[in-house]
């Protein structure tokens, strides 16, 4: 991922959607000026090494995204994802950071004004 992505890219922000990977890739993408995307799975009881990762990256690289239709979080798994469920995600996060969950949804709000340059 790191090679296809140096050279002029790592100057313009990106977003690893629904990101699945290690933290040593996490740390790369951020080094390139990527956000890291977290959805539905890191509500999962299985999903320890992906909290993990989430607790060691900076919250102001974080984005919340649903993956709608696909990858619901607990505890609505079993229906079909969409925007509303948002907040279950932000929860798990805000439980991560040891952060309330408003500050999680103000925090990533922020993050994606930043990389949409919404407000500019």
């Amino acid at each position: 991922m790191a090679k296809s992505l140096n050279g002029s890219l790592a100057e313009k922000p990106g977003v690893l959607h629904s990101f699945n990977g290690t933290l040593e890739t996490a740390k790369k993408a951020l080094d390139l000026n990527f956000y890291i995307g977290v959805t539905g799975p890191v509500t999962y009881k299985n999903a320890d090494k992906k909290r993990e990762i989430i607790r060691q990256l900076p919250l102001t690289k974080l984005l919340i995204e649903t993956d709608s239709p696909f990858l619901s979080p607990i505890p609505v798994r079993e229906k079909r994802n969409e925007p509303s469920y948002i907040l279950h995600i932000a929860d798990k996060i805000a439980e991560i950071h040891s952060k309330s969950t408003a500050e999680i949804a103000q925090i990533t709000t922020t993050n994606a004004a930043r990389l949409f340059g919404w407000g500019d």
